[in-house]
């Protein structure tokens, strides 16, 4: 192994080397590393590396498929770095986003949405369907009463995170009274029922946001731009186009 003293090779498989400048740009943590951390990356890029050469002796690097994927790929990276080097330039004036939090007091409430309701546990599909088909029309306003189809019932109250995100994604959104449909997550079969929900329409002080504003103002800014700039692009390049791919109906 022809090790060198400046920057020694590490490893090797077959004739590619992994020198250790190469080793501490793909772990930078490199030099903090006990020897069981550092001998676990060297494993995996050994078997990933073995893998590679393996599947370009047989030829899997010139499949038409596979090439059409890279192409693809390595555009979206060359446009994601180009886009983002002028996302990086991008500075907003204190005026704009006075006008942004002006312009969206919606989204600076004081407090939170929070809902009460409560999670019903099931011990098998037949007696969650029978308690399904018996309550589906009520209209709950309170939690529900103990029922012997149920196996037990978790009550949550003025909650602002999801109680259980197999039922709730974003607590804004929830539907009051109704008894959801039986499911299985979480290792159990339950049902998600929200008996209120409070919303707070208490506009924060400026000065209480400025840090979310100043965030928000800056990403509607760098969408408005990017879209200007976009146009501008196209505005400068002929464009073709052959229109009659499309069949009538359909123009």
């Amino acid at each position: 192994m022809p090790f060198g003293k400046e920057d020694p090779v590490v490893v090797s498989v077959g004739s590619t080397k992994l020198r250790l400048s190469e080793i501490q740009k793909q772990a930078p943590e490199w030099d903090s590393w006990d020897n069981q951390q550092r001998l676990k990356f060297l494993e995996n890029w050994i078997d990933e590396e073995t893998l590679y050469q393996e599947a370009v002796e047989n030829g899997t690097d010139k499949d038409p498929a596979l090439a059409m994927q890279i192409d693809q790929t390595v555009r979206k990276i060359v446009v994601d770095h180009f886009l983002q080097s002028f996302a990086d330039t991008m500075v907003i004036g204190d005026a704009e986003k006075i006008d942004y939090y002006r312009a969206h007091p919606e989204m600076f409430l004081r407090g939170k949405t929070s809902i009460s309701g409560a999670i019903l546990f099931f011990r098998d599909w037949q007696s969650g369907d029978q308690y399904y088909r018996g309550h589906k029309n009520i209209k709950f306003d309170s939690l529900p009463g103990q029922h012997y189809l149920l196996k037990k019932m978790e009550p949550f109250e003025m909650v602002t995170e999801s109680p259980d995100t197999c039922f709730v994604q974003n607590v804004n959104d929830v539907e009051v009274g109704v008894l959801s449909k039986m499911k299985y997550c979480g290792g159990a079969l339950k049902m998600l029922v929200v008996t209120l929900k409070q919303d707070s329409a208490d506009v924060l002080p400026y000065e209480e946001v400025a840090e979310d504003v100043a965030m928000q103002a800056w990403l509607e800014h760098r969408t408005s731009v990017m879209e200007r700039l976009k146009k501008e692009w196209k505005m400068e390049r002929p464009i073709f186009s052959k229109t009659d791919i499309f069949s009538e109906k359909d123009k």
